[in-house]
């Protein structure tokens, strides 16, 4: 009957059994094993136990306890329990399962590879232990190795929906997003409810810069007994939307299923931050929280000492912070602090046999990014250093921290001493830059990646520096020079750093014109008017503050005044969140009584070919206030386009004023919301003066490019401090 699932049955013979012989061991372990079955778990512990007070060493019996600790997130009484079922039977998959279950559910996803190894040995085909087995190496970094044994599972199990959604998991964290989004589309097929399924779907459409469609997915995974990771997962995407209040909601139920969820309570404490406000009143208010969240946040981890707490870091970061026209070295010091406290629990070990690598008479410089591709902090920044600094003096190692290649990639990977874009794990990587045996580390950029997050709050190098990748100071403690160029900083800037600052010459980088090859931009297909003055607004949409809508407002009432102008706005890569900030600019233009639709035009992103056709076809840029562009105005100058910069309080505010400067072309720089706004309305209507200004900048452009001086002066600066700590 108990074989059969007729499970009352069984019990009430089992009973019979018990009362006659009230120490019949098969009578008391499969009572249990059937309250186990029922979902009573207590009850099932009760009786197995008492059981194996008859037979110690039954295997079965442990490994039916241990079920019943695991099935009731006991995990230290599992643990004891499998370790103990091992050593009754080393040969029992079972208890090897058991075993590897409970490390892997307590985060010990290396120790639990060994049991499971051995699993996979005595049981070659368990779907279970391919499953299990491959979560373990994704935990650890080893993407590769768990794409192996998933697509084991699905070839033993080909109906099997949760390894067709752990596949895609893995797939994913190789980039291969595609092919994951086909994995998880044929797990949904299988099972509709499976929330594995649905959340390794929406990762694969976040990726593919689908994010609404992401969402979706996310909220329909939701439905369906989501784990904490799938909730933290979504709530993250809902972040980059604007769908805080949403994502809060999502955080605390995670928190709600796993009290000691480290990644839960990270991203709730920074979802303080918005990308996109309604009113000006919310940014203090978010910035109060934000400092407030962080304090609990630390105060939380003191109290409880949570192992796992780094691998939080950096699962959602203060980027939105930079888009506050505020100085943000306070706020950004108490999470730099936070970030280098949490990394403390890492315990980090050898993952190989690699030696450490002698130094030679060269000094050895590392550059860690998670953008080694065709991305603005590899073109504007990075670049220049790979192909310009010195290799009779300095030996380069590149790590690249985002799987993510193109040609970019490879080319730099042919010529540098040292290259290493494997996907790994946190242990992985800290254990190859330290065999690495650097002089200097630098990070181009630290503020939109969670893995620099984490390498960057280590010291893993004698000197380590950031750059303007993410133009604002990294707070981080373990970071000790800020790279910066000197024509973008104020003359007090180091008040807004909490490294070291160190003003390289004009931009402190080596910068090339792109050059791309052109396609038209047909502007009736972009529902754009021909004959009218175009003033571009490419800024992404978390640059436009509430406190300058009126600047917006003013000029498209001007222009379109003057010389019918208008201003050109721009979709957003993540989803729709321009949705918002369009939402809000009509509500101000219709408090103004003046006709949104009238004065603005909305195009979609265009690739850089069309891009820099419409440009060639606009007749002014405008730039964002507070948060400059400097690859977009760069752009926009190759191509002759006048770009009215405004030159804020901080360096990220000053980016394309650095570049007008640079050109001696001062005209072309406002230092006042006011003064900004009158200059786009003159310009916009004076045709001769903005011919006389294309031909200066066609003449002077090529100023801006190829500047070595950057470079010469990182080389002296490396080879003094490098010294200081070589002993020269």
């Amino acid at each position: 009957m108990h074989q059969a699932g007729r499970l009352p049955e069984a019990a009430e013979l089992y009973a019979k059994v018990l009362a006659e012989a009230p120490e019949e061991f098969d009578a008391l372990h499969l009572m249990g094993v059937i309250a186990l079955q029922q979902g009573r778990f207590t009850e099932a512990q009760v009786r197995i136990a008492a059981a194996l007070k008859l037979d110690p060493r039954n295997a079965p019996a442990l490994s039916n306890l241990t079920a019943a600790f695991l099935r009731n997130r006991q995990l230290e009484e599992a643990l004891h329990w499998a370790r103990r079922a091992v050593d009754a039977d080393p040969f029992s998959v079972d208890a090897l399962i058991n075993l590897g279950t409970a490390l892997h559910e307590m985060g010990d996803y290396r120790e639990a590879l060994s049991s499971l190894m051995q699993a996979r040995r005595l049981s070659p085909g368990s779907t279970v232990v391919r499953n299990l087995l491959g979560s373990c190496l994704l935990k650890t970094g080893d993407a590769a190795g768990a794409v192996t044994a998933f697509e084991a599972a699905t070839a033993a199990s080909p109906s099997d929906a949760d390894s067709w959604a752990n596949l895609a998991a893995a797939l994913n964290e190789l980039s291969e997003h595609e092919r994951a989004l086909e994995c998880a589309n044929r797990a949904i097929s299988l099972r509709s409810d499976s929330s594995n399924a649905l959340a390794a779907q929406a990762a694969s459409l976040l990726e593919l810069n689908k994010i609404d469609e992401a969402i979706a997915s996310y909220r329909e995974a939701a439905k369906h007994s989501p784990t904490v990771q799938t909730l933290c997962a979504m709530a993250t995407a809902l972040i980059t939307t604007g769908s805080n209040e949403e994502a809060a909601d999502c955080l605390r139920r995670a928190i709600g299923m796993d009290g000691t969820n480290t990644t839960a309570r990270w991203i709730l404490a920074l979802c303080a931050l918005k990308p996109i406000y309604d009113t000006a009143a919310q940014v203090p208010i978010s910035r109060s929280e934000l400092a407030s969240s962080m304090t609990e946040l630390e105060n939380w981890f003191r109290a409880t000492a949570n192992p796992r707490a780094y691998e939080a870091v950096g699962a959602c970061q203060p980027f939105y912070l930079a888009y506050h026209e505020m100085n943000n070295r306070e706020l950004l010091i108490q999470h730099g602090k936070l970030c280098a406290s949490w990394m403390t629990s890492l315990k980090a070990k050898s993952t190989d046999d690699r030696p450490i690598i002698a130094r030679s008479a060269k000094m050895r410089i590392g550059i860690a990014s998670a953008h080694i591709r065709d991305h603005s902090v590899w073109i504007a920044i990075a670049k220049g250093w790979a192909s310009r600094l010195n290799r009779k003096k300095f030996e380069l190692f590149v790590f690249s921290l985002d799987p993510r290649a193109d040609k970019e990639t490879l080319e730099l990977e042919r010529s540098v001493d040292f290259f290493d874009g494997k996907v790994k794990g946190i242990e992985a990587w800290i254990d190859t830059i330290k065999k690495s045996n650097l002089d200097a580390l630098i990070y181009p950029a630290i503020g939109m990646d969670a893995l620099t997050y984490q390498l960057a709050a280590l010291r893993l190098a004698p000197v380590q520096a950031a750059s303007w990748g993410h133009p604002e100071t990294t707070g981080l403690p373990t970071i000790d020079y800020y790279f910066s160029g000197d024509a973008f900083e104020p003359s007090n800037a180091q008040l807004n750093y909490s490294e070291k600052l160190v003003r390289l010459p004009d931009f402190g980088a080596f910068v090339e014109p792109l050059k791309p090859k052109i396609r038209d931009a047909n502007l009736s297909s972009l529902g754009l008017p021909k004959g009218v003055p175009l003033l571009l607004c490419p800024g992404t949409p978390f640059k436009y503050m509430p406190a300058q809508d009126w600047v917006w407002l003013r000029i498209a009432v001007g222009i379109h005044a003057q010389c019918r102008g208008k201003l050109v706005f721009f979709t957003s890569s993540s989803g729709s969140m321009h949705l918002a900030l369009l939402a809000r600019l009509r509500k101000f233009f219709a408090a103004a009584d003046v006709d949104f639709d009238e004065h603005i035009c909305v195009v979609p992103l265009l690739e850089r070919a069309r891009f820099f056709s419409l440009m060639e076809q606009s007749t002014l840029m405008l730039d964002t206030l507070g948060f400059s562009g400097f690859n977009t105005a760069l752009q926009g100058l190759e191509c002759g386009l006048p770009v009215l910069a405004y030159e804020g309080q901080f360096m990220r505010g000053r980016l394309a004023s650095a570049l007008m400067r640079k050109i001696d072309m001062p005209e072309l720089v406002a230092t006042s919301h006011e003064d900004f706004v009158q200059k786009a309305i003159e310009l916009a209507a004076d045709g001769k003066r903005l011919k006389k200004l294309r031909s200066a900048i066609s003449k002077r452009v090529k100023n801006l490019f190829k500047d070595d001086a950057s470079i010469v002066a990182l080389e002296n600066f490396l080879e003094t401090e490098i010294g200081k700590n070589r002993g020269h």
